[in-house]
């Protein structure tokens, strides 16, 4: 099976699901079960974000399970089912997460994550809510500095609600996917 064919069957599932009736967010071990796809985890996660970058599913954090994710498909990707048109990319540096980034490209991103920090530092935040968005941007600053950055969970901890709801955030999150996409391209 290919990429593309695995995406396929995911969004078909999620379909399906919706047109019966089920409008609940499902688990990567119900796509797994449903669809017949044996891969890992991190291969559907993969898949799934492609998807939900062409807008055809949408993802939430799933808080009872340790770093999981509920997958549900948006109307464009209902409609592009029922009209048989799916706009599907596969992007496979997106797997593995390697991308070859300068080292310009890493301080502007060390940057934009001191600038994160600002930010969270001055929003007027409950002390719980500062301390996680704090933690995930130390926890991003620490995946950046190594040697092979997972640029992919780099990502998901940045799009968490935690951070992404914090006014001021989503122009610099947006300039961190530039820089990171202008190396995924190249």
């Amino acid at each position: 099976m290919s990429a593309r064919s695995d995406q396929l069957a995911v969004i078909k599932y999620l379909h399906r699901r919706l047109s019966s009736g089920d409008t609940r967010y499902c688990t990567i071990a119900t796509i797994k079960k449903n669809t017949g796809l044996e891969n890992s985890n991190q291969y559907l996660l993969a898949l799934t974000d492609d998807l939900e970058s062409a807008g055809l599913v949408i993802t939430r954090q799933a808080y009872q399970m340790s770093g999981g994710r509920l997958f549900q498909i948006t109307a464009t990707g209902y409609d592009a089912v029922e009209k048989g048109d799916i706009p599907i990319r596969v992007d496979s540096a997106a797997w593995t997460g390697r991308f070859e980034l300068s080292e310009h490209q890493k301080s502007e991103i060390r940057r934009i994550l001191k600038e994160m920090r600002v930010v969270i530092e001055k929003a007027r935040l409950s002390n719980a809510r500062t301390a996680n968005a704090m933690a995930l941007i130390e926890s991003a600053e620490k995946l950046v500095e190594t040697p092979d950055p997972l640029w992919p969970e780099i990502m998901r901890l940045l799009r968490s609600p935690t951070i992404a709801g914090v006014t001021g955030i989503a122009g610099l999150l947006m300039a961190f996917v530039q820089i990171v996409m202008a190396a995924a391209g190249s």
